[in-house]
């Protein structure tokens, strides 16, 4: 018997090793059923099998991210992939993402979305005036939910985002399939400071983390400013593992105590040489990256956006702080610092929430049960 010829797409891929290209990945390595190609943009890493990389722009990019270049090629690769798989699942958040969603309406192909990034929340962050915020915000929403209603059915990460999406005027389907972690890839450091050193940082020195892109909506200068903040600059290190905005990362470089990465393959590295990790994101979903901080056994500080407002739980596994607010912020990161047996004991906490309750089996044997159904229903 044939196997399901499964398109997988996507605005992201390698180097840029985010949130959605490791469920990619993960779902890729359970995927036995189906016969899984990729759509995805050329970034400048060619990597894996059954891969077709479109050009993309040299001229509009956001967050360090091209958009796809308009085309007739790119658009002809897009029309034929759709064209050969039997289903479509798409990842978003942007251009390539939304015209197979559209091509896949058009070519009467069963469309799965999963919504990884609420896409009008993503880039309203990028206009330089709140009017153009507020315009750019409901022409891109408006957008998304369009081609939503083109899709058979939509996949979320939590609950709440159905009723969001429900509300905002999204007619199709909508199913809760969590993310997950590997919690025997990101497990507890057995020796801090020998995990800092392998990373050249001094082992005797608190390091306060981030993981994620370096951009506005990622929120991380209010983690700059907060961390300039703080006392005892000489025992502190900043940690900021991924990439984005070269003018924000020109400015946590200036900063004597301060590595910033670019993306890596091996963030569970990084992630075992923290002490504390600070989301200060505007917009998130779920935040793997906050998942997989947790599973280190890493006290998490974040902002109460998207589902990490359930799953982060006061004094219990992280804490909370308002947006924008790096004074606030700063105070928690002290707290941190001066009490690690409180720090311990979150972090302890932390690895228990995501071991218990975020499973990539459980997701992603939910995912496939959904893809299959839906293409022979």
């Amino acid at each position: 018997m044939n196997k399901l010829k499964l398109l997988m797409v996507a605005d992201t891929y390698y180097p840029k090793v985010d949130g959605t290209l490791r469920f990619i990945e993960e779902f890729i390595k359970r995927g036995e059923e189906f016969e899984i190609s990729l759509l995805v943009p050329d970034l400048g890493k060619k990597k894996g099998k059954k891969v077709t990389y479109l050009k993309p722009s040299k001229i509009f990019s956001l967050s360090g991210y091209p958009n796809m270049k308009f085309s007739f090629k790119n658009l002809k690769l897009i029309k034929n992939e759709v064209r050969n798989s039997d289903l479509v699942f798409v990842q978003g958040p942007a251009t390539i993402s939304y015209l197979a969603t559209r091509y896949g309406y058009k070519q009467s192909k069963k469309t799965i979305f999963y919504i990884h990034v609420l896409s009008w929340e993503l880039f309203e962050k990028f206009m330089p005036t709140i009017l153009l915020k507020k315009i750019f915000y409901n022409l891109v929403k408006k957008m998304c939910i369009h081609y939503f209603n083109y899709c058979e059915r939509i996949i979320v990460p939590y609950p709440d985002l159905k009723e969001q999406l429900i509300e905002a005027g999204v007619k199709t389907e909508i199913v809760v399939a969590r993310l997950g972690v590997d919690i025997e890839k990101f497990t507890p450091a057995k020796n801090k400071a020998g995990a800092k050193k392998a990373i050249g940082i001094d082992g005797s020195k608190t390091v306060i983390g981030y993981v994620g892109r370096v951009s506005k909506e990622k929120n991380v200068p209010t983690l700059l400013e907060a961390f300039k903040k703080l006392e005892n600059q000489e025992n502190l290190h900043l940690l900021i593992v991924g990439d984005g905005s070269k003018e924000l990362i020109t400015q946590f470089k200036e900063l004597k105590n301060c590595t910033v990465t670019g993306f890596v393959d091996n963030v569970q590295d990084y992630l075992k040489a923290m002490d504390v990790f600070v989301m200060p994101s505007l917009t998130e979903t779920t935040s793997l990256a906050t998942l997989e901080a947790m599973a280190t056994a890493l006290p998490v500080i974040v902002t109460k956006v998207g589902y990490m407002k359930n799953y982060v739980v006061k004094d219990y596994n992280g804490i909370f702080f308002p947006k924008n607010s790096s004074s606030v912020l700063a105070m928690k990161i002290k707290k941190f610092i001066e009490e690690p047996g409180y720090r311990e004991k979150l972090g302890i906490n932390a690895r228990k929430t995501v071991a218990y309750s975020f499973s990539w089996e459980r997701s992603i044997n939910k995912i496939k049960r959904l893809l299959l159904k839906e293409y022979y229903s």
